[in-house]
């Protein structure tokens, strides 16, 4: 992780990046820190270390989550308080979500292991669209704790993504 990857790839501080942006400053100033540009074997180092920062810089802000967490982090009103506090009735819904999981994936029930997909999805999406809506104003204590609230949420939501079958 960078200390700002937003300065590193030259780029506003704001939650709702265009990627095709990202893309093309990340590539362009790859091209220009490439350590096969160099002859120099300290320039070439110096090129590797770059080329590294800038890789970790686009990895973090190419995902929503974690472009969200380096916006938290570089606003300074990142805290532990909230660390893994969630919204009401989120670990109550996603418990039963796990539940109909387990005994569709026993089942093979290929319509609700869809279903089940499909409710994940989309609730990241609504998880991913609240974050924006808390990013698209300045951020004050009360924004950032609704924004770690909003982040503990997707973590559980893209979990659960990451162990359904099929994904």
């Amino acid at each position: 992780m960078t200390d700002d990857p937003f300065a590193t790839l030259g780029l506003d501080r704001r939650f709702d990046l265009d990627e095709t942006e990202l893309r093309q400053r990340f590539l362009s100033a790859s091209a220009q820190a490439h350590p096969d540009r160099f002859t120099d074997p300290l320039d070439q180092a110096d090129a590797v270390e770059a080329m590294s920062r800038l890789t970790d810089a686009h990895r973090e802000l190419a995902d929503p989550e974690s472009r969200a967490r380096a916006l938290l982090r570089l606003s300074g009103l990142e805290s532990d308080g909230d660390r893994d506090k969630l919204p009401p009735d989120l670990l109550m819904q996603v418990m039963e979500v796990r539940e109909e999981l387990e005994a569709a994936v026993e089942e093979n029930d290929q319509g609700a292991l869809e279903r089940l997909r499909a409710w994940a999805h989309d609730e990241r999406g609504q998880r991913l669209s609240a974050l924006a809506g808390h990013f698209a104003n300045t951020l004050d204590a009360d924004s950032a704790a609704a924004v770690r609230l909003e982040l503990n949420a997707l973590r559980y939501v893209q979990r659960m993504l990451e162990q359904m079958p099929g994904q």
